[in-house]
């Protein structure tokens, strides 16, 4: 095999982190739904403030049950922050009962351009 040679990358010896950090961010997308004392109490404004604070996007409505649902899209460090926002802050005078978090997947892109609010 003359002229021809096989080379053979050899990558610097650094963790698994070192990687990670230096890739593009994981897009993950969630849906959701809030149970508890939410109205009358502008939870969804809250929760579009916070949502545009953390630079998430989606949508969030009121349904007939009183519950509040929707779906967050972003990076996974910032949906885990409104996560744990819907699950244990909420809005000042909402009192949260329970978070139900269903089908967390990971996207291409994103489908919304901001974070909406619902009828």
């Amino acid at each position: 095999m003359r002229g021809r040679e096989i080379i053979v990358w050899r990558f610097p010896r650094r963790s698994w982190t070192a990687f990670e950090s230096a890739a593009l961010p994981v897009l993950v997308q969630v849906d959701f739904e809030v149970f508890g004392d939410l109205q009358g109490v502008n939870f969804i404004q809250c929760a579009r403030e916070v949502a545009e604070r953390l630079g998430v996007r989606g949508w969030i409505k009121m349904s007939f049950y009183g519950t509040a649902m929707g779906q967050i899209q972003g990076e996974k460090e910032r949906v885990d922050e409104m996560a744990l926002w819907l699950r244990h802050t909420g809005c000042p005078r909402s009192r949260i009962h329970f978070v139900d978090f269903q089908n967390w997947r990971v996207t291409d892109g994103f489908e919304y351009r901001k974070f909406n609010a619902r009828v």
